[in-house]
């Protein structure tokens, strides 16, 4: 009886389950259908992923991190939104525009920094008193040439706070908040070959374009007299001609370009109108002003009007820029103390000298070599001086021995006996 019922009860569920899966499968429609659709579907999922992957995997520029404070480049673009005279005031040095792009911050509205990608901070660096509010309240009132003392006062206050929020500002999740670029990034290379030559060539070749502009054009420029450095005409005759491209290295057209050049300066247009423009600091410079024909709109004397305006290569950068200030390209070594310059001059002038002796090289005969070897080697082959004699030799070296008999008797020591311990002297009664 009991297995009866067991196989009743196995027979029962067998049926429910055949019943529970028949009912779970029916479909609207027939089961190939649905295999058929579904695998149609996958299809068209692989086909669109492999379109997909060529966009992905395309050669669009990878956008720079936010905060990479390694980067010069980045450095300069920063620097770049304070350069509109219309949105950044000039402001001291401790809170200039080098010192707020050093931490991050970028110009985004007249006289106000933002964190762009970062913390997203806004800071509005004014130094305008309200000198209403401050008579309203009496600070104002006192004797003459206090309010000159007070407002130089409220000056340094303003300048000191501005200085905390440079790194207050951000905020403390901020990378900015917790360091910054380093005192050597507004650095410009300008030593390594493989950088100042193709920069200098592209400064130059953008000044070529200008020479009916630059070529009537009161220039100041670096002082040449100096041992290390030498005019640009003397440049142009001994560097190779391929690095500026110049067929005619006597031209004075040339020798102006490259002068500009060694400043900092290339030649861009603007409007139709002739530009120096500076990629360091971003100062730009009309050359129209500088032409001799140009007029001053203000009213000037006689002498003013026949005199023509001089362009002074270095001082029309702005104060900050390595081209003009030592300060900001940090030079170290012996070329410490120097502009962007001043080390450009004399790293050109350098090699200029060392192609001009190695083309004097390859010019000579060997004739000429040879009696250069001779001349040099002169005193490579001189006669030696007499070899000493016995007698004099055995000399030296009895001078020598009672010498280092002297020596060792000053510092010989003459130490009394010491008595061994464990043993006992016996005294006498």
């Amino acid at each position: 009886m009991p297995e009866a019922i067991a196989t009743t009860k196995r027979k029962f569920y067998k049926a429910l389950e055949s019943l529970n899966s028949t009912s779970s499968t029916r479909p609207s429609e027939p089961a190939t259908k649905r295999v058929r659709r579904s695998l149609s579907t996958s299809t068209s999922t692989r086909v669109s992923s492999v379109t997909k992957v060529p966009e992905s995997n395309g050669e669009t520029p990878r956008k720079p991190p936010n905060y990479s404070p390694w980067s010069h480049e980045i450095f300069l673009a920063r620097l770049k939104t304070y350069s509109s005279v219309s949105l950044w005031h000039p402001k001291p040095e401790a809170i200039s525009e080098v010192e707020w792009a050093r931490r991050g911050w970028v110009c985004v509205d007249v006289n106000t920094v933002a964190c762009r990608g970062g913390c997203e901070k806004r800071v509005v660096v004014s130094l305008l008193f309200d000198k209403a509010h401050d008579d309203a309240n009496g600070s104002n009132i006192g004797v003459d040439g206090e309010d000159s003392d007070d407002e130089s006062m409220r000056e340094d206050a303003l300048v000191k706070r501005y200085q905390s929020l440079l790194v207050d500002g951000h905020s403390t999740a901020c990378p900015w908040h917790k360091a910054g670029c380093k005192d050597d990034i507004y650095h410009l290379q300008v030593v390594r070959p493989s950088i100042w030559q193709p920069e200098l060539k592209k400064r130059y070749q953008s000044l070529r374009e200008l020479d009916p502009i630059i070529r009537d054009v009161n220039v100041t420029t670096i002082p040449h007299e100096s041992a290390n450095s030498l005019p640009p005409e003397k440049l142009l005759a001994d560097v190779p001609s391929d690095l500026l491209d110049e067929a005619d290295p006597t031209s004075k057209d040339a020798a102006r370009a490259l002068d500009v050049a060694l400043h900092g300066w290339r030649g861009s247009q603007d409007s139709g109108n002739d530009l120096l423009h500076c990629d360091a600091c971003f100062q730009r410079v009309g050359l129209w002003m500088y032409q001799p024909g140009y007029q001053q709109s203000r009213a000037s004397s006689d002498d003013d009007e026949d005199s023509m305006a001089t362009l002074d290569l270095l001082e029309l950068h702005r104060d900050h820029c390595p081209w003009r200030n030592s300060d900001t390209q940090k030079a170290s070594g012996t070329l410490s103390g120097l502009n962007a310059s001043q080390i450009l001059q004399r790293v050109v002038s350098t090699y200029a000298r060392e192609q001009r002796r190695k083309s004097d090289m390859a010019s000579r005969t060997p004739q000429q070599l040879e009696d250069d070897d001779q001349v040099d080697g002169e005193d490579l082959y001189a006669p030696a001086s007499p070899a000493p004699s016995k007698e004099e030799v055995e000399q030296q070296d009895k001078e020598r021995e009672s010498k280092l008999k002297r020596l060792k008797s000053l510092f010989s020591i003459k130490r009394r006996p010491t008595v061994k311990p464990g043993v006992v002297t016996k005294v006498g009664r």
